[in-house]
């Protein structure tokens, strides 16, 4: 199993999300980047948290601090990719993996076919931000601006096209050792498919692991009050 971390890039700067609404400035995205690496992650998702509007110069703004960034660490990168003009600007850069959310919800074929004949099969990811109302599981879509049932969701088309499905829990996001195991169990994927993020400590990255989910993603926050990846996985090892 892999252990990484959340990067959120916003505006041009990385900032720390609490609870899916509060954010609070980090710093650049090469010296948030540079931290990380001294942590030894697996692999960091840089996402873009578009929460209501969004525009390609916007984006491209971004994409400007993408180009510059040096790592040697595996990245993944999303938010905000909804065209094709959106995926041709990703040329060049140092991801390997692409990160969607909207164009799954939307059933965009056509954009998510064009990036796995970019990139490869191997390299598309699902974003799901999940959050629990009463009983009823909700989803978060950005393009809407707004939760959705998850039952309207098309899981199939997610299964046949994404590689591995990211479950954020945006409840506990920012917090630790708080993710809701629930949420796994009320969507029909794969568990070695999933990745999951929000209120991730050290034991919920002991339970992720007997559960050989695929990987998990810490909160930069909650990141640096732990040793370091190498140290997580030595004591999962010994517990």
């Amino acid at each position: 199993m892999r252990i990484g971390s959340t990067v959120l890039l916003h505006e041009n700067k990385c900032i720390q999300s609490y609870n899916w609404e509060y954010f609070r400035p980090l710093g650049t995205l090469q010296s948030v980047i540079n931290s990380l690496e001294e942590y030894q992650c697996d692999e960091i998702a840089i996402i873009r948290p578009v929460r209501k509007k969004d525009s390609l110069d916007i984006f491209k703004k971004d994409i400007i601090e993408l180009q510059r960034l040096k790592t040697m660490t595996p990245v993944s990168f999303g938010g905000g990719i909804r065209t094709i003009e959106h995926l041709n600007s990703l040329n060049n850069l140092p991801i390997e993996r692409l990160i969607f959310s909207s164009a799954f919800l939307d059933e965009n074929k056509e954009l998510i076919g064009k990036a796995k004949d970019l990139f490869g099969h191997q390299a598309i990811q699902c974003l799901l931000p999940l959050l629990r109302k009463k009983e009823e599981l909700f989803v978060y879509h950005s393009s809407l601006s707004d939760y959705v049932p998850i039952k309207e969701i098309n899981i199939e088309f997610i299964n046949e096209l994404a590689n591995e499905i990211i479950l954020i829990d945006t409840k506990n996001e920012g917090k630790e050792n708080k993710f809701d195991w629930s949420l796994i169990d009320d969507v029909p994927f794969d568990w070695k498919k999933i990745i999951i993020s929000g209120g991730i400590g050290k034991s919920c990255i002991a339970e992720a692991h007997k559960k050989k989910l695929a990987s998990v993603l810490i909160d930069n926050k909650v990141l640096h009050t732990e040793y370091s990846i190498s140290g997580l996985k030595h004591a999962i090892i010994l517990s």
